[in-house]
């Protein structure tokens, strides 16, 4: 388990209004070689639950259509225009864009006692989505509280399964 003191101040972190694009990444456990946990973030009054790392990945780029913040360079792509239509009307349901009456949905106590049940956790802050991608900083303490950039998706897909294969114990 994290400790509780760590978790307090991440969570306080997170609530500072500037940090609309940080999530925060509760690993609950792992699968085989995948991980599976919640994704919190101080304007979604739910965690967001993944398992896998592509799973992951996919929920932090919706998550960012959902708060509209980065917005996307392009448009996403679709094999055919029927799954294009089917996409659209998905997302449509779903867009939960913050208010701007209501800055926090919730306050760094809800964000905490959600975030202490995960046996680890890892920031990540999404500066910008361009070419079909996202780009951002992860901090952790896998990476000694030392801010990561990562150039793609694609990176940060090969960032968290390094943790994956590296830590059968050791972090989670």
């Amino acid at each position: 388990m994290v400790k509780n003191e760590e978790i307090q101040d991440i969570c306080r972190g997170m609530t500072v209004t500037d940090r609309i694009s940080t999530m925060l990444i509760c690993f609950h456990g792992k699968e085989g070689e995948d991980f599976y946990g919640e994704i919190l973030n101080c304007y979604i009054d739910k965690p967001v639950c993944f398992f896998g790392i592509g799973d992951l990945i996919l929920k932090l780029d919706e998550m960012c259509d959902w708060i509209g913040t980065p917005q996307p360079t392009t448009e996403p792509r679709f094999l055919n225009k029927k799954m294009a239509k089917q996409y659209a009307l998905r997302s449509k349901k779903k867009i939960r864009i913050p208010e701007k009456a209501s800055i926090q949905l919730q306050n760094s106590t809800v964000l905490c006692s959600q975030a202490s049940r995960a046996k680890s956790t890892l920031l990540i802050k999404i500066e910008y989505r361009q070419n079909a991608s996202m780009q951002g900083r992860v901090i952790g303490k896998i990476t000694a509280q030392n801010y990561i950039s990562f150039r793609s998706a694609l990176e940060l897909m090969r960032m968290i399964k390094e943790i994956s294969i590296r830590t059968e114990s050791t972090y989670l």
